[in-house]
Order: C-alpha cells, then structure tokens, then sequence
C-alpha cells in the first residue's frame, strides 16, 4: 500500500507537532547537549588528540586532557548544531506511515543519521578551534583553511538542508507516489497515452494502406 501525502492535512500535522516539538526542546535542549558532548568524545580523541568534552547550558567546552583548562576554555555553540532536531522530528511524525510500528523505526532511522551528522559536526568544529585558537602551529595553513571551511559548510546545512535531506530520504518512494498522483501527474500521463495511442492508430492506418 502506498500512501501519498496530502499537502493540507500534512502542513496541519507538521505545525501541531512543531508547536510540541519545540515546547519540549525548550526543556530538553541543555540534557540533550550533554548527551551529544559525550557520544562525540571518542570521535574528536579518536580524529585528533585526547580531549575533554563537557556541556554548559546549551554549549560543548572542550580542551586537551593533558593540559588544564583554562578559566573560559573555548566552546561550541550547540544549540545550533542540534536544533535540526526541531524540524526533522515534526516532518518525520507528520508524515503518514502504514502503522505506527513502521513510523518508529523511520524516526529511529532518522535520529541515528541526524546524531551522527551532528557528531561530525562538533568534531570539525573542535578541530577548527585546535587549529586557530588552541595549538595554530600545528596544523599548516592550508589545514586552517580547510577546516575554517568544513566547519561554515556542515553549520549551514544543519538547520536549512540536513532535516530536508534526512526526511526526504527516507520517505522517498512514498513522496515519489504522491508527486505521481498528482492531478498534474495525471494530466501528462493521459496526454501521452493519448499521443501513444495516436500514434498507434495512424501507423495502423498506413500498413492498412
């Protein structure tokens, strides 16, 4: 069974579930910080040096494990990075599944690719700072350009494409189902069975002929 998307009653389901999204990130949002600073310290240990994570408020501080931190060691702003949360759980609970088991494993989907993307990002991010505030002469200038780079590009796509692409995705034969019922759909396709079959039809003719 394929179910199309419905432009009204989905636009209606995805603010409804925007509203309560939001109203409970509002919340979540500083226990969420923690959560992500330590699923990504293994990462930026593992791509770069040993280093200490830790959350305040809605912000990831880090510095290396060998030295100790300063009095304001330099942070990354999270807030930005997750909030691709706000969208994508809306878009993926506002579009219709078969049943609600199918539905749940879609967001699980979802939420695993999203907290990887975002594990990336914080670790282009923190290699950003090793690189231009922490340890510069470590890293060649091009290394500087580059991740000055990386980490512009993956902020710009967290909160405007990433939710898109992730949502889009996953449900990509059911929006292909809608765009194929379409009455524009409809339309072109009864105009090319029309032409077909004119054109069947005068082939049939001149053989006749």
């Amino acid at each position: 069974m394929r179910l199309g998307v419905k432009p009204v009653a989905f636009l209606v389901r995805l603010l409804a579930w925007f509203a309560v999204t939001y109203a409970l990130w509002m919340q979540l949002a500083p226990l969420y910080t923690q959560f992500l600073a330590v699923l990504s310290q293994p990462a930026v240990s593992l791509f770069d040096r040993p280093t200490l994570l830790w959350a305040q408020s809605t912000s990831i501080l880090f510095w290396p494990r060998t030295m100790t931190p300063p009095s304001r060691p330099p942070a990354v702003a999270a807030e930005w990075i997750q909030a691709n949360l706000v969208l994508l759980i809306p878009l993926m609970l506002a579009t219709p599944a078969a049943t609600w088991a199918m539905k749940a494993k879609r967001c699980a989907l979802a939420l695993a690719i999203v907290v990887a993307w975002q594990i990336l990002d914080v670790t282009l991010a923190i290699k950003f700072g090793y690189a231009t505030q922490i340890d510069p002469r470590a890293y060649p200038e091009w290394k500087r350009y580059f991740y000055a780079f990386a980490t512009n590009l993956v902020m710009f796509l967290d909160t405007q494409v990433i939710p898109f692409m992730i949502w889009a995705g996953i449900h990509f034969r059911q929006l292909l189902g809608t765009l194929g019922a379409s009455p524009v759909a409809a339309k072109i396709a009864g105009r090319s069975s029309e032409s077909v079959a004119g054109r069947s039809a005068r082939k049939l003719g001149k053989v006749k002929a």
